[in-house]
């Protein structure tokens, strides 16, 4: 987070990271040198749109167990904002929102996995505390209320190092690992739903938890970072695809590419990445983890983890490769909280190819 601590400000969407909720078109973009609007109708599709925050600063909402006042806008993804909000206490949380853009039914999901994710402890894994409920700009929404946790979300701190990149992916694996035990998939994995802090690493943004059965519901994710399958059409999310989304971030923290249009569904030739190019193991790691085929990736991310904790020891013998004091297997940190910086939209949702972007907020 910034030098002016977390939630003291809200940025406004930048332009290249507004897009229309229905179709996917860019919207609110300037001309001519003049800014662009931060409300008006998409150009292509007809839909009206509105990138400016919902809550106002100041509102006082009630949970279950204590009363929340909104502090700042924090990011705005595809669900629409997130904020930062102090307790009754003074404890900084954050607010994160259920429902998607097309109301409640876009957050059926997770209206019915909401008991489930209050009633997780997951090591590693951001902690939900509580739900309220807010009259928004467009009806009532649902917003998640989760620790806070200090630190740097990884898109933040891209390319990075090998070995620090693969420390990473290492220490996101138990928590996910511990989604995966519970019969849940986390269904959003990316790099900036991962925050290295002074506990290790912590696994952020619980807004896209689903069933691992559930192979039907609309699915929250980030372009770049979704599984061949889980475009329409296919078998759905699963474990394989939480291999998948691994193994991308895996790829988007070493490698600087286009992953989000030109290589969204494979890996850029390593003849053309240096960091690719000199270290065959390291992409043989990643081809399988991203296989098209579910079946030849990774068994599970426990299986994935074993594979990178062995080209990870590769590098100690490799002067200035070592990694940056991420733990391999990343504990809890007492102040467990996301720092959402990125969105997605529902895959199958529109007729675009794309099916999901991410809106990364600087």
């Amino acid at each position: 987070m910034d030098g002016s601590g977390p939630g003291t400000s809200g940025p406004p969407v930048p332009e290249h990271a507004r897009f229309c909720a229905r179709c996917d078109g860019p919207v609110g973009r300037g001309r001519a040198g003049r800014p662009g609007p931060e409300r008006g109708t998409c150009p292509w599709c007809g839909a009206t749109f509105d990138v400016r925050p919902d809550l106002a600063v100041g509102t006082e909402l009630t949970g279950r167990a204590d009363v929340y006042r909104v502090r700042a806008p924090l990011g705005r993804g595809a669900r629409g904002w997130s904020y930062t909000a102090t307790r009754r206490d003074g404890a900084l949380v954050v607010l994160g929102r259920l429902e998607g853009p097309d109301g409640p039914a876009a957050g059926a999901l997770a209206v019915q996995e909401t008991e489930v994710l209050l009633a997780l402890d997951v090591p590693g894994l951001v902690r939900a505390r509580d739900v309220v409920r807010a009259d928004g700009r467009d009806g009532a929404v649902r917003l998640l209320v989760l620790d806070h946790v200090p630190g740097e979300v990884l898109s933040a701190h891209r390319p990075c190092p090998p070995a620090e990149a693969l420390d990473v992916v290492i220490g996101a694996v138990p928590p996910v690992a511990a989604l995966h035990r519970h019969g849940l998939l986390h269904a959003d994995l990316n790099p900036s739903n991962l925050l290295r802090g002074p506990g290790g690493v912590t696994v952020l943004d619980l807004g896209s938890l689903r069933r691992a059965e559930d192979r039907h519901s609309d699915v929250w994710a980030t372009t770049g970072f979704i599984a061949p399958e889980i475009h329409p059409g296919g078998t759905g999310p699963s474990v394989a695809s939480e291999v998948f989304a691994l193994g991308r971030t895996l790829a988007v923290l070493v490698a600087d590419f286009d992953h989000l249009r030109n290589h969204a569904l494979r890996l850029p030739d390593p003849a053309g990445v240096p960091v690719l190019r000199d270290d065959p193991d390291l992409v043989a790691l990643l081809a399988r983890a991203t296989d098209p085929d579910p079946a030849r990736r990774h068994r599970s991310v426990e299986a994935l983890a074993d594979e990178a904790r062995r080209v990870r020891d590769g590098y100690t013998a490799r002067p200035g490769d070592s990694g940056v004091g991420v733990g391999v297997a990343a504990g809890a940190h007492p102040d467990n909280g996301p720092t959402r910086r990125g969105g997605g939209r529902p895959v199958g949702a529109t007729r675009d190819p794309r099916d999901a972007r991410g809106a990364p907020i600087p």
